[in-house]
């Protein structure tokens, strides 16, 4: 065997041995769901009343290397309508989070989002509220069957 024949075999070995290892996990459920949410956040300047829905999708993957499951939740809570109890400003809120959890009957999220008051330079005057969701799922079936969340002032040390 020349080497032109034998370095064109281990190339096509390396680029077949590549797609093998390369093969994606493949999702088994994708879940749906509306959450009601509500709470408040105390700032510096007035309390922030939070309510409305939160969107969840929840992916749950199988590795095929064998791992455990995992549940992919994407977090979408810009539609939370977030007033000031003593201005009665509607505050603007970034409520998005994309998180990879490993998947299993319960999970608790702890997830941050920021929230400003309205107008130029509203921005400048971030704060954060912290979004607890309490997730169920059905284990056979992998799908989210319940969620629960509360909005609340996020405590950092």
């Amino acid at each position: 065997m020349t080497t032109k024949h034998l370095v064109s075999r281990m190339v096509l070995g390396g680029v077949l041995g590549l797609l093998l290892l390369a093969a994606p996990a493949h999702a088994q459920a994708i879940s749906t769901f509306t959450v009601q949410a509500s709470g408040s956040v105390t700032t510096p300047t007035e309390t922030v009343n939070f309510s409305g829905p939160i969107q969840l999708i929840a992916t749950v993957v199988n590795d095929p290397a064998g791992g455990p499951a995992t549940s992919v939740v994407s977090v979408d809570a810009r539609q939370l309508v977030a007033t000031g109890a003593t201005s009665g400003a509607v505050f603007i809120n970034s409520g998005q989070a994309q998180l990879t959890r490993v998947f299993g009957a319960t999970d608790t999220i702890a997830t941050t989002f920021a929230f400003f008051p309205p107008g130029p330079g509203g921005f400048l005057k971030t704060r954060t509220a912290l979004a607890t969701l309490n997730l169920t799922y059905n284990v056979t079936t992998q799908a989210l069957t319940s969620a629960t969340a509360t909005i609340s002032t996020a405590k950092f040390p």
